[in-house]
């Protein structure tokens, strides 16, 4: 009986042993799950932390994008602000800068017969073709004689026809008389086409080339025009009919006489 006893409180104890090493186990995991659970937020928690958190980089990235658009505006802004500053300035020193040129040309009116040149009229300088080579000059150094202005252009046979006689007539009455050729810019004529008509008659002419002032003195509808000056004065405008040797000895005599008459 004794030993029955004994064998069934040794398997009770046994039991009990067995019981409280499951038990504590079970116990445990379920203890560290349930502290898991408390201190983990739920699952929609952390979706709804997530979505927040992919908002306020988008909100971060939104916010870069537009400093980055207000600098680059600020940039083109500045950079704007110096090309009108610059603008400024060189329209300020264009009006505040008088030039010799500017004035003259507001001077320039269109003369009639019989009226006296102004002074700027022979200071004002012109580019003018003489022998293959170009300069400025003015027409001082014509004012003591009889100067005959010869509007043409390169397209104008009638013009060039009379070449030859003009230079005959400038041999003949050197120091006395000159012929200046004058080419407006009106006629579109090329530095090229210039050269190359002066070459065919020996570059025995001058030339005033693309000239914007002369023509506003003498204004004329055709070419070839001719403009006849003699002590300052405009004596006559004609065509090539009226350059002939005999009116060129009348002008002559006539100035000749002026000048011997003056005290």
């Amino acid at each position: 009986m004794i030993q029955k006893i004994t064998a069934i409180a040794v398997r009770a104890w046994l039991c009990l042993k067995n019981f409280r090493k499951e038990s504590i186990k079970r116990i445990a995991a379920d203890a560290i799950s349930d502290q898991i659970t408390r201190h983990q937020a739920p699952i929609i928690f952390s979706k709804k932390i997530a979505r927040g958190q992919k908002r306020s980089i988008r909100s971060r990235e939104l916010s870069l994008l537009a400093e980055l658009s207000f600098a680059e505006i600020k940039l083109e802004w500045i950079k704007r602000s110096k090309e009108i500053t610059i603008i400024l300035l060189f329209f300020c020193c264009c009006a505040t800068i008088p030039t010799n040129a500017q004035n003259m040309a507001a001077e320039i009116k269109p003369q009639q017969v019989g009226s006296k040149l102004p002074a700027s009229f022979w200071t004002q300088e012109h580019l003018v073709y003489a022998k293959g080579k170009t300069t400025r000059q003015s027409l001082l150094r014509y004012k003591n004689r009889l100067l005959i202005l010869d509007f043409w252009a390169t397209w104008c046979s009638s013009c060039t026809h009379k070449f030859k006689d003009m230079d005959s007539l400038q041999k003949e009455y050197e120091g006395q008389a000159i012929v200046l050729l004058v080419n407006a810019k009106s006629t579109r004529d090329t530095p090229e086409k210039i050269a190359a008509t002066m070459k065919r008659f020996n570059d025995q002419l001058v030339t005033v080339m693309a000239d914007t002032t002369l023509s506003r003195y003498f204004v004329h509808g055709t070419v070839p025009h001719y403009i006849w000056i003699a002590g300052g004065y405009i004596l006559a405008a004609s065509g090539s009919e009226f350059v002939q040797k005999g009116n060129l000895n009348a002008i002559l005599d006539r100035q000749q006489r002026l000048k011997g008459s003056t005290p």
